[in-house]
Formats: C-alpha cells, structure tokens, sequence
C-alpha cells in the first residue's frame, strides 16, 4: 500500500507539470516576435513592408528634389520657356516634340564632347564640330528649321531663359523671342567624364523650331 500511494503522488505531480507547461506555452529565442507587430525581430522581415503593420521611417535628411523624375524636370524647364516666352507677350506655348527633343539629345552630346576637350582646345575653331553642329542644326524637324537652340550644365530656369533673351546670341535669344516657333525639344546627357563632371554633371540642350 506504501508503495502505491508513492507511485500515485508521482504521477499526480506529473500531470500537474505537464498542466503548467500547455498553459504557458513555449518560451525562449527560438520564437520569433509576431510579423503582424510593427516590432518584429522575426529573420527576414521588414518592419517597413506591406501586410507587416510596419511604417517607413522617414529620412529629415532627405533631399524632397530627388523624387522628382527626369521627366518631370524636364517639362519644368519648358514650362520655365513658355513662361518667360509670355513676359515677352508670346502667348501661344510651345509643344514638346519627340523628334525635336531626340534633335536635341544629338546637340547636348555634341556640347558635352566639346566640354570634355573631344574637340580640342576651342571647339569653335574645330571642322570637325564645326561639320557636327550643321548637320544637326540644318535637320528639318516637321519639316521646320531650327530656329533657336541653347546649351546648359543644368535644367534651365526662368532666371537663365531670360538671361539668354538679353545678353547672348541671337540662337538663345530666339528661343524666348521668336514668335515664328511652334515647337520645342529638350535633351540631357549625363557626363560620365570624371574630369568634369563635377562642373559639368549633365548637358541640357533645348531647341525650337
């Protein structure tokens, strides 16, 4: 009978252990926080990423200009044109054209190999750019001439519009005054030179026929 009552409490003491463990479940580093709690440490999981609970963190250091797509600088500079293209009492704005633009990605190329020294010293003395800028600048666009061009290391701006309307050559001047244009073009080429890139990140080119 002794012996009994001992193997009874054993098992009794037992099925209370086993009692306490289902009710608090498992514990220790072998379970991952819930994906569902923005706090998780779960391996692989991005507290930021859809269906997380997550939200991004946001960066006070970032730059809101970068966001901005090269599409969208793009038409500030033209919107930048026609405005400044009003000021001079030229109401009608200019449409960006697809064969004008790729007109003027030729012409940036052209202006940035003559930055980076391809033409040597002074390109304007050279034949061979000399022969590049005709054939570019003779290509009928809608069966349009050009009529007014200019190159920029940076998107130009009202402020750059109307300085070429005042103080530079009659091919930037026209691009503000020349009432004759209907259509306008706008390429950028990065410069990749090391050399100048840092004064020269980019060619702009814009073109009106």
């Amino acid at each position: 009978m002794r012996h009994w009552k001992r193997w009874m409490a054993a098992v009794l003491a037992a099925a209370m252990l086993l009692v306490l463990l289902t009710a608090c479940g498992p514990t220790g580093p072998s379970v991952p926080d819930d994906p569902d709690n923005p706090s998780s440490s779960e391996t692989g999981k991005d507290p930021a990423a859809p269906g997380t609970g997550g939200a991004a963190i946001e960066d006070p250091n970032k730059d809101p200009n970068q966001e901005k797509t090269e599409e969208a600088k793009k038409a500030a500079a033209i919107e930048a044109l026609n405005a400044v293209r009003k000021e001079y009492g030229l109401n009608t704005a200019l449409i960006v054209d697809a064969e004008a633009s790729a007109m003027a990605v030729k012409m940036a190329k052209l202006q940035l190999d003559g930055v980076n020294g391809v033409y040597g010293e002074n390109q304007m003395e050279s034949q061979e750019y000399k022969d590049a800028w005709n054939e570019i600048s003779m290509t009928s666009v809608k069966n349009k001439k050009l009529v007014g061009v200019g190159g920029y290391g940076a998107y130009p701006n009202a402020a750059v519009y109307r300085d070429w309307a005042t103080k530079t050559s009659k091919w930037k001047s026209a691009l503000v005054k020349d009432a004759g244009t209907t259509i306008v073009g706008i390429g950028v080429v990065k410069n990749t030179d090391p050399s100048t890139s840092a004064d020269w990140p980019y060619m702009a080119v814009v073109m009106t026929y």
